[in-house]
């Protein structure tokens, strides 16, 4: 063949475009690997081996000849003639040589290749070669010749060979001798950072970080994809969405695909690639089980590791080469290309897929596909294999999206299916009122089963699961009715389902006042739970332990419960991603919310208020759910925070805005509560009044921390009016049932309130010695709002009583809550009072108590005995008062103050 027939632009290093990616590594890369004998770009198509070879030869000093290759040239006499010319193209290799290999027809070319490397030895100059596209040749003699010329040519010739395969040259041998360098697709892949400037530097497109993160991930780095996508972008308005959507299906990447690869496969290459798409992962025996490739796994194996070489977007995924994935956006074109061309093999290669994974017991594998084979009676079979029937410790999201796949009638007739579709909606929602309302319809379907077969264990995890749902939405009642039900049913082996069964127990025991009923059944709940690896059902019964230590009267025990409820779920990151992750990905904050609510009453109690209020605003972080009313008043607590901070007025509006938006009327009647007791602190008796006579004392409420609340309010009432005995008897009641139940709290407020209707009815030593048992009981747990709660009356009982402490540690522990009291006394107690009020000069705080004793009626001796003071300073105090309040009795003094505010 003569040269005038070679076209002589396959000759010509391409053209470099102003506009492109600069890629220095990769130049750095080859600047240092050009001086073996080989380096060789082993990548599929569109991972720009060109355009950095081309870009790196116009970088380049030395001479450089570059070879195009196409499909003529897998002809030896074609091929040879062709290299000839591209060295003789830079006068590498003089003419004659070229006639004379153009002229030598018969293989191995011996004598011409001697001949030619002896004048390229002879050459002083470093030469360079550039074969381009070297997989299109297939001729056996190219290749071993061509092997020959690498063996012997001189140190001053440098081929760089480019193929979309690894070429069948001995690459093992020279690798060894390292006289070769590679450069591979994941060389040339781009970085995320490269994916940017591609995009916005080359294509022109403006887009946003994300943006660019999810073309990254969906090309994997592949700069065909990469700009594939930036040309479709270019043309499109809507960029954000298009760019969510981003398949391989989308046309010009399937163009792309079919054009300049599929294309090129042999037919039965192009099949198996079509048949294994459906696979995530894949070795050659489910390879087998899904082409039925003759020449069984073995076979299988061969068009695996060839498709690898071929550089088919083929991933290896171990050491061994056994098992393999295809790169998404390629695997995404082939499977398009199944739908359109062979629909009906679908179904069947996923049965087969399904059938392989199901062989080794891999369910998580096998169940998709049976799902997207259609086969919904051989999926159901599967999921059931993948569930652990006797732990919580399930893959809950993966099982919602399968079991939504399923149809009712495969659900219906499958309860225990039923029964785990609703424990994974459960456990992948936000705990709510509406969860039973979304998980009612696969319930039932549930219950109608196992009622159908007589499954008494089944039907008792239902009731389980209904009463804990029941318990969500506030009806405590039947919630617990349905658990005594359920534990009926339920035998000792069945720790899955009796740890919520006891774990409502508990609460009922807990609700009903009864702490020490419900701390041995909360304790056998909590080991139940823990070894079903149930994670919402162990913090439910820690928090539940923390607030029965609470309401004993232990306050450091309950802070080490609430702290290990929000500990608990850090501790087993495993189970919380399972149980406590909802859907878009969001931690469940039902449960810590209860615990923070916990550690908000135990640090106001200790009289943080900063920690409290800031422990208050994590339980309060999204909407209020029933769990409140039966629990220490939420309502209550915040008004005494409020009150505790001398923002009062805020109080009142919190309770105003409350009480006006609420329709329950269980938590209505908490602000009412709340409300009569900021009057009774304001000394508003006739609203507290109103309070104690209206109709909330027709029904009992449901939990009896709030009948006590409201009790002990009662016995405040009739202390501030005088009826020191009536509140007396009231507290004796309360008192008695406290101790039989040994709820230390409470006993500690009743204590407290006796103390102080003692000191009303004049019988200090019984008041002193009251208040010395509270003070006992107190110290250890360091209490100190129940007695600052108080006000100044306990303030002047504590005064009394101190000279009376003989004991070192009660002293010093009365010392620090009468210094506690102090700084109550520097807080606003009620807004400032101005001029445009009618009082110019305020009271001081020691006016502000003669007023609050005014106010109960106390005579003036009185008033002097309470605040330890003499009677003549009272009656200074009481004329400042009038004086400043500018009235002329104490009749008019108390209304006066009353229109200020100061009542």
């Amino acid at each position: 063949m003569s040269e005038s027939h070679l076209l002589m632009t396959r000759f010509t290093v391409p053209f470099v475009r102003a506009q492109l990616l600069p890629r220095e590594c990769l130049i750095e890369q080859l600047n240092q690997s050009c001086s073996l004998p080989l380096v060789l770009l082993s990548a599929t198509a569109g991972f720009g081996k060109t355009t950095l070879l081309s870009t790196w030869a116009s970088q380049h000093t030395q001479p450089i000849a570059w070879l195009s290759l196409d499909e003529l040239d897998d002809d030896p006499e074609h091929f040879w003639t062709s290299v000839v010319t591209a060295l003789q193209a830079d006068f590498l290799v003089a003419p004659a040589d070229t006639t004379k290999a153009s002229h030598q027809t018969k293989p191995p070319f011996l004598s011409v290749l001697t001949s030619l490397i002896n004048d390229l030895a002879a050459s002083s100059s470093e030469t360079i070669l550039i074969l381009e596209d070297y997989h299109v040749i297939q001729e056996p003699a190219i290749h071993s010749s061509f092997a020959f010329f690498l063996d012997h040519t001189p140190s001053s010739l440098h081929v760089i060979l480019s193929s979309r395969v690894d070429p069948p040259l001995p690459l093992a041998r020279w690798r060894a001798q390292g006289r070769m360098a590679e450069i591979r697709d994941a060389d040339l892949r781009l970085s995320e950072i490269e994916t940017a400037c591609f995009l916005s530097q080359v294509m022109g497109l403006s887009l946003r970080e994300e943006e660019v993160r999810r073309l990254f991930e969906r090309t994997e780095g592949w700069i065909a994809g990469v700009q594939l996508a930036g040309l479709a972008l270019q043309r499109t308005a809507d960029q954000a969405a298009w760019v969510r959507s981003f398949r391989g299906s989308h046309r010009f990447v399937l163009d792309y695909v079919q054009e300049e690869i599929l294309a090129r496969q042999p037919a039965h290459r192009q099949q198996f690639l079509l048949q294994t798409a459906i696979l995530s992962e894949m070795n050659a025996s489910i390879c087998q089980a899904l082409t039925e490739e003759t020449g069984g796994e073995q076979a299988s194996q061969a068009l695996l590791e060839a498709l690898e070489r071929a550089n088919l977007f083929v991933v290896p995924l171990d050491e061994e080469r056994r098992w393999y994935r295809y790169h998404a956006l390629f695997r995404e074109a082939l499977l398009t290309r199944l739908h359109a061309t062979a629909p009906e093999l679908l179904p069947l290669l996923h049965r087969r897929a399904a059938s392989w994974y199901a062989a080794q017991a891999r369910w998580a594998q096998a169940i998709p596909h049976a799902l997207s084979a259609g086969d919904q009676g051989y999926a159901a079979d599967l999921i059931k294999q993948f569930v652990d029937p006797a732990s919580f410790r399930n893959e809950y999201h993966t099982l919602r999206r399968w079991l939504a796949r399923l149809s009712s009638e495969t659900l219906r007739s499958r309860p225990y299916l039923s029964l785990i579709y609703v424990g994974s909606m459960v456990f992948t929602t936000a705990r709510s009122p509406q969860t039973l309302d979304l998980v009612e319809e696969p319930l039932c379907w549930a219950e109608e089963g196992y009622r159908q077969i007589s499954d008494e264990a089944g039907f008792g995890a239902v009731l389980t699961a209904r009463a804990v749902l029941t318990s969500m939405q506030g009806r405590f009642a039947e919630a617990l009715a349905l658990a005594h039900q359920a534990l009926s049913l339920l035998s000792e082996q069945q720790a899955l389902w009796r740890g919520h069964c006891l774990n409502l127990l508990g609460l009922e025991m807990t609700i009903a006042g009864q702490p020490d009923r419900a701390y041995p059944i909360l304790l056998q709940a909590r080991t139940l739970s823990e070894q079903s690896g149930s994670l919402p059902g162990t913090i439910a019964t820690i928090i539940w332990l923390g607030f029965v230590s609470l309401s004993r009267g232990e306050l450091r025990q309950a802070e080490n419960f609430f702290r290990q409820a929000l500990a608990h779920s850090r501790e087993h990151e495993d189970l919380a991603r399972l149980q406590l992750t909802l859907e878009a990905g969001r931690r469940e904050t039902y449960y810590e919310r209860l615990a923070y609510y916990g550690l908000a009453l135990l640090f106001y109690e200790w009289n943080d208020l900063e920690k409290a209020q800031r422990y208050l605003q994590e339980a309060l972080i999204e909407t209020q759910y029933p769990w409140i009313h039966i629990l220490p008043s939420i309502s209550l607590f915040q008004v005494r925070m409020l009150v505790a901070r001398g923002e009062a007025e805020k109080a009142r509006s919190l309770l105003h805005a409350n009480a006006s938006q609420e329709s329950q009327s269980d938590i209505l009647r908490e602000i009412r509560m709340a409300q009569a007791w900021l009057s009774l602190k304001a000394a508003d008796l006739p609203q507290t009044e109103a309070w104690a006579s209206s109709d909330l004392y027709t029904t009992q409420p449901f939990a009896h921390v709030r009948r006590e609340e409201e009790g002990l309010l009662l016995a405040r009432l009739q202390i501030a009016e005088g009826q020191s005995q009536v509140a007396l008897g009231l507290l004796s009641e309360w008192k008695h049932e406290a101790s039989k139940a040994h709820r230390g709290y409470s006993e500690l407020q009743i204590l407290l309130l006796e103390a102080l209707a003692y000191e009303q009815a004049g019988r200090q030593v019984q008041a002193r010695a009251t208040l010395r048992e509270a003070i006992i009981r107190a110290r250890p747990e360091s209490y100190q709002r129940l007695f600052l709660d108080e006000g100044i009356r306990m303030e002047a009982l504590l005064k009394s009583l101190l000279p009376d402490l003989r004991d070192k540690s009660l002293a010093s522990y009365a010392r620090k809550l009468l210094r506690a009291f102090i700084i109550v006394e520097a807080l606003p107690t009620a807004p400032p009072v101005d001029a445009t009020c009618g009082l110019v000069d305020p009271l001081t705080p020691q006016e502000q108590r003669v007023l609050q004793q005014l106010a109960q009626g106390a005579a003036n001796q009185e008033i002097a005995d309470a605040l330890v003071i003499q009677l003549s300073t009272a009656r200074k105090h009481i004329s400042s008062i009038l004086s400043k309040l500018g009235v002329a009795n104490r009749t008019q003094a108390i209304a006066r103050a009353r229109e200020y505010g100061l009542l």
